[in-house]
């Protein structure tokens, strides 16, 4: 987190579900420097899908592109 707050490419966050270690998600062809410069960020590759969830705010269906996934090979939630 920088010093005003904001989070950086490179933060990560707790998962939402299980607590776990969460990193962003980084889509396209990413090229090998860049993969360096962001160690905790997971690469996806090129295809950008949007997934269903259940908002538990409100309980209603959302969709979306996921920024955000959880690295618990148990729990894998994805969010945005």
């Amino acid at each position: 987190m920088t010093k005003d707050g904001k989070t950086t490419r490179t933060a990560t966050r707790k998962c939402l579900v299980c607590g776990h270690e969460a990193c962003r998600i980084m889509y396209g062809m990413i090229m090998p420097d860049t993969r360096k410069q962001y160690p905790k960020a997971e690469f996806v590759g090129c295809a950008i899908m949007e997934e269903f969830r259940i908002y538990p705010a409100t309980g209603k269906v959302e969709t979306g592109v996921p920024k955000w996934a959880c690295q618990n090979p148990e729990c894998r939630h994805r969010w945005w």
